[in-house]
């Protein structure tokens, strides 16, 4: 809204309309840095989105291994979209993922992740001569163009599962509640950044304001004894 208002200003003093340069006069309004909460799911809300896949279907299918990836992994929209049949090494359990800023790195593939992969490369994926690891089930054949299309697929999952009412309704949901989940289970905040592959430790330190009962520790009691 202030950007708004100064660029307005401005256009009113060169236009001649106002004589007065007021753009300077429209005071900023402080945002604190990580005043906000990631929006996360619980674990039960992932396991419904995970169960509303239709899996007798190819595309239910290839969706259910999309959100496992999602999920299971915290991979990135984009990460999933341009994973590549020779990114993934079987015989270590381990996959190649291109993060942001063109950074590679090897993880390993949970078991029941890996199930369903291989469920949809046996049965669901076309025949094509695309590399991409998912593929468009309609033709032509080839892979998804950017992480939008995993998104949309995210989101529609959560739809299809009966899921409103968050600020984010899209694959990075479920980065946000595995780091929010396996940050109850007792993981410390520098293995959850492993994991998640974040530059800088002030990314995974937003997690920490989402463990509710471990602030409950740190608060002064208020009179009376209660925290």
């Amino acid at each position: 809204m202030c950007w708004s208002l100064r660029a307005f200003l401005r256009y009113l003093y060169h236009s001649g309309s106002n004589l007065l340069p007021l753009a300077g006069c429209v005071p900023s309004i402080r945002r604190w840095k990580l005043s906000s909460l990631p929006t996360y799911l619980s674990v039960v809300q992932v396991q419904a989105v995970l169960d509303a896949c239709d899996r007798t279907a190819a595309s239910g299918r290839r969706d259910f291994a999309i959100l496992m990836m999602l999920a299971k992994v915290g991979l990135r929209a984009n990460e999933v979209a341009t994973l590549t049949l020779d990114d993934i090494d079987w015989r270590s359990g381990t996959m190649l993922i291109r993060a942001k800023n063109r950074q590679q790195t090897r993880m390993p593939m949970p078991p029941d992740v890996g199930a369903a992969v291989v469920a949809y490369l046996r049965d669901d994926r076309p025949a094509s001569t695309c590399r991409r690891l998912f593929l468009r089930t309609l033709a032509p054949h080839a892979g998804f163009a950017s992480g939008c299309a995993i998104t949309m697929i995210a989101r529609a999952a959560l739809k299809r599962a009966g899921i409103s009412g968050f600020a984010h309704h899209g694959a990075h949901i479920f980065r946000h509640s595995l780091a929010t989940e396996l940050l109850r289970c007792g993981a410390t905040l520098s293995q959850i950044g492993q994991l998640l592959r974040h530059k800088s430790h002030d990314t995974t330190r937003i997690y920490a304001k989402v463990d509710v009962e471990a602030l409950r520790t740190l608060s002064l009691p208020w009179p009376g004894g209660m925290q």
